[in-house]
């Protein structure tokens, strides 16, 4: 049990570095760059990039973290995820306060919330 519980933790560590990564990248995108020429001529969505994580390495990920099973993840919650908890008000995109499974996998995969 022990062993389980120290590669959970070393896991989720690495997503939450991985986590930080993505929500600076999509926020540097969000503060400067243009949507590429094929986007803004109607690419079809076979041709858009695949997700960086898999749903449910996200959905494992996400679930880890909320710690109360709420469905979101609390600002306290995120505290103990340092990439998250640094980058926790860009991915809040609705600001309220709490990170939606939407929001997290958003700012995961580098996606636009619709």
């Amino acid at each position: 049990m022990r062993a389980d519980r120290s590669f959970l933790h070393a896991w989720a560590r690495m997503l939450g570095v991985s986590a930080a990564a993505a929500l600076m990248a999509l926020s540097a995108h969000a503060q400067g760059t243009d949507v590429p020429a094929a986007a803004a001529s109607g690419m079809a969505a076979a041709e858009a990039p695949a997700p960086r994580y898999a749903a449910s390495d996200l959905e494992r990920a996400f679930g880890f973290m909320d710690g109360n099973h709420d469905g979101k993840v609390s600002r306290q919650e995120a505290a103990g995820f340092r990439g998250v908890a640094k980058n926790f008000d860009r991915a809040d995109t609705n600001q309220d306060g709490f990170l939606s499974r939407e929001e997290f996998d958003t700012a995961m995969n580098h996606v636009k919330s619709k």
